[in-house]
């Protein structure tokens, strides 16, 4: 998205943007880093182990990021 904006595919940058806003939105539905983590942790990258005062995401809050996620292509 940042390349194409900067090499001025403006219409290229604003169709990801707009590909990729609702997992911008919700990476951010709880306290960051934790929905970073868990869409990390969700493709295998990483392992999903908080410390505190950090702790996992609510379940309903973990299926809408995963549903997003899916819906974007990311997992």
């Amino acid at each position: 998205m940042v390349n194409s904006y900067t090499t001025g595919k403006t219409a290229a940058a604003l169709k990801l943007h707009q590909q990729y806003y609702p997992m911008f939105r919700d990476l951010f539905i709880e306290t960051n880093p934790v929905p970073a983590k868990a869409a990390l942790a969700m493709q295998g990258k990483c392992a999903e182990e908080y410390r505190l005062p950090l702790c996992k995401m609510s379940a309903d809050n973990r299926k809408r990021l995963a549903k997003t996620l899916k819906s974007c292509g990311v997992i």
